[in-house]
């Protein structure tokens, strides 16, 4: 079936209105911009077969906290760097996870839930993409990608049938286990368990496998092959990650990285030094008390 895939390089004669045929990547501040950016894209291609993918950190949701707001840590990163620059790489990756756990949680903006929803009315296919553990950690009951799939959804965000007919759940075993755990993919939200070892860019391209030539081959059905991705991430590195993996495995596929910076800026409480420096050796004390 794979042989009956329509495979070509995206060239020249595929152009939108504001992008070249050229991966890319821009910058926006809020997501209204990217749903501009979306629909001018579905003026040349079908909703079926334009994947989209959601970092949840900075960029869904932050952490309703003033020690977590960029400014602040901007501000102090100094300490910031001291603090975590003390831990080793599981440790430094528990302690962002945490504070996906340990903080209550907040939309970055309160319209980005109705903005997806209304791409996947259209046929779009949407998921969330995040670097945060997967696995089970010490005090809590379930594994915490479905703590964060469970956190997206009383927000608003429901990415959980976007690839159903392909996949709902899997683990990427083939990955080394890393903090307890490996890369997963639950209903609708993929983890790359981390930035100690698997990159986002590896994480979704094993995804894209899964829903492409290994689904073609365990099912014997035509598997999932996106000719479009768009990536929406408040971290350029990841983008331009994303952006080399894609190429390494299908560069036929339109890759258009979106650098979001709607929560840059975001502080509307300010936090002191000392309080700041209390907050982030706490978080560096508990993420070694559990690794």
């Amino acid at each position: 079936m794979r042989k009956l895939r329509k495979v070509f390089i995206v060239a020249g004669a595929l152009t939108f209105t504001g992008f070249s045929a050229q991966a890319k990547i821009i910058s926006i501040k809020t997501m209204k911009d990217l749903q501009t950016k979306i629909e001018t894209i579905l003026k040349g291609q079908k909703a079926k077969d334009v994947l989209v993918a959601f970092d949840i950190d900075m960029t869904l949701t932050q952490p309703n906290h003033p020690a977590v707001y960029y400014p602040a840590i901007k501000k102090y990163v100094d300490v910031y760097k001291m603090i975590l620059g003390q831990l080793a790489p599981e440790q430094k990756d528990l302690a962002a996870t945490l504070t996906t756990q340990l903080i209550p949680q907040k939309l970055v903006e309160e319209g980005t839930p109705q903005i997806i929803k209304n791409l996947q009315k259209k046929g779009v296919k949407v998921i969330a993409l995040t670097s945060s553990l997967a696995g089970p950690i010490k005090g809590y009951k379930d594994k915490i990608i479905i703590l964060r799939k469970d956190q997206l959804q009383k927000l608003g965000f429901d990415f959980s049938k976007s690839l159903k007919d392909f996949v709902s759940v899997t683990t990427f075993f083939n990955f080394k286990k890393y903090a307890g755990g490996y890369p997963m993919f639950y209903h609708g939200v993929l983890s790359a368990n981390g930035e100690g070892y698997v990159t986002k860019g590896e994480a979704f391209t094993a995804l894209l496998r899964h829903t492409g030539p290994l689904y073609e081959d365990k099912v014997r059905k035509p598997g999932f092959y996106p000719k479009v991705v768009v990536m929406i991430d408040d971290k350029k590195k990841h983008l331009e990650d994303i952006e080399k993996q894609l190429k390494s495995y299908d560069p036929s596929i339109q890759f258009i990285g979106i650098e979001y910076e709607g929560a840059f800026n975001y502080a509307p409480q300010d936090i002191s030094k000392e309080d700041f420096q209390k907050f982030w050796e706490d978080l560096a004390n508990k993420a070694k008390s559990k690794i």
